[in-house]
């Protein structure tokens, strides 16, 4: 069995032109960013939105598989917690007879047990 973990860099699928959204079989190309990018394929629903969750997100996923067919047997996506800060601030100087604020965001990798309790 083998396992890559990596971004996902293109993703295709195809119903062999029968219409049958059961008949979709996908196939995912894995980045590891160190070794050539793996293709592995899938016709389970639930394991191809996983990848696509991970490709909407923007995280690493990390795909078992049939070495010889490669064929998924499982998809994993590690989350990470992120934090927000957003500072608002009058803009200076403001255009002649209006109010403007300033907005400015920033995220941050963070652990959540830091985070204080509202």
């Amino acid at each position: 069995m083998g396992s890559i973990e990596g971004y996902v860099t293109v993703f295709e699928s195809s119903d062999g032109g029968t219409g049958d959204p059961d008949k979709t079989l996908w196939q995912f190309f894995i980045d590891p960013g160190n070794a050539p990018r793996e293709a592995v394929t899938t016709k389970n629903r639930q394991l191809a939105e996983t990848i696509r969750f991970a490709v909407e997100t923007n995280n690493r996923v990390r795909v078992s598989y049939d070495d010889g067919a490669h064929t998924m047997t499982q998809a994993r996506i590690e989350f990470r917690y992120i934090c927000e800060s957003l500072k608002i601030e009058p803009c200076t100087p403001p255009p002649a007879g209006e109010t403007m604020v300033c907005a400015t965001q920033k995220y941050s990798a963070c652990n959540p047990e830091l985070i204080p309790k509202s």
